[in-house]
């Protein structure tokens, strides 16, 4: 190998993204590089092609109409989500600090108490953290899901300020009147109506009197580009089996009469299909 072709080419690769610069030289008292955050998940995760198995399946979903996994399903979504949750913290980071910013967390929302519900990577409640020394985070979600909320907080520099309620959010036990905030995002695309009007009435008494519940989540009524909103629908039909794109007047009338009307927060940072449903306890 010619050392200087080489540079070149970890020149190239540095610049769009693939590889970054060490802290530390190589032995050799060279520059040393390693794969950034994009390309390790990337690599070591379904990722890797790009989301194309899913798209060679499509042929087979026009026939059949039967999706290529299920990841609504409890059988499979703890290991579905394991995979996804760290690649989906990533490409939503820009969004959880949009939305931490628009809420005005460290400012007029301070020292909040929070519970995110099918946390994920926990990137929106733990953006809020970041903002916030006070704030108090508690990510519910499967085992295996948790870990990668654990990994998200000590990125952020908050492990401190999280904690973990283990289990399914139809079933487990949340105290009572506990949260000045509860977050709801990524989820409600994943269930049926029905199964979304059950969550929020299991929900509401977790709640403080005048707590707020942020729901976010791709919206058929978010923005204007209704390319990414039709591909996000599709793509989302591949990997559920009830999974659909809801309107913000469908989770308005999801939420039923124990909240006030919502406020609509559209927002701008990638990927741009989604939004902010902001409700208060009545």
């Amino acid at each position: 190998m010619h050392p200087r072709a080489i540079g070149l080419l970890l020149e190239v690769l540095e610049a769009v993204g693939v590889l970054s610069k060490a802290d530390a030289p190589s032995e050799e008292g060279e520059d040393a590089y390693q794969l950034t955050t994009l390309s390790q998940i990337l690599l070591n995760s379904e990722y890797r092609e790009l989301g194309n198995q899913y798209w060679r399946f499509l042929p087979t979903y026009l026939k059949t109409g039967q999706p290529f996994k299920r990841m609504d399903d409890l059988s499979e979504s703890e290991a579905h989500y394991q995979v996804q949750a760290g690649m989906l913290g990533w490409m939503l980071m820009a969004a959880a600090a949009e939305a931490a910013q628009r809420l005005d967390i460290g400012g007029s929302r301070r020292g909040l108490k929070i519970l995110d519900v099918g946390a994920g990577s926990a990137i929106w409640s733990l953006s809020m953290a970041q903002r916030d020394a006070d704030v108090r985070v508690t990510a519910n979600d499967w085992p295996a899901v948790l870990d990668v909320a654990r990994q998200t907080a000590n990125s952020l520099g908050v492990a401190g300020q999280l904690d973990v309620l283990n289990g399914d959010f139809h079933l487990v036990d949340f105290p009572a009147g506990a949260f000045d905030l509860v977050i709801v995002a990524n989820v409600v695309h994943l269930q049926t109506a029905d199964r979304n009007r059950a969550l929020f009435r299991r929900l509401r008494p977790a709640m403080k009197a005048g707590g707020e519940m942020m729901v976010v989540d791709a919206l058929a009524d978010a923005g204007d580009d209704r390319i990414s909103t039709a591909l996000y629908h599709l793509g989302l039909s591949l990997r559920t089996e009830h999974g659909r794109v809801y309107s913000s007047r469908d989770i308005r009338e999801m939420l039923g009469d124990e909240f006030e009307p919502p406020q609509l927060i559209r927002l701008k940072s990638p990927p741009r299909v989604g939004g902010i449903l902001l409700v208060r306890a009545k």
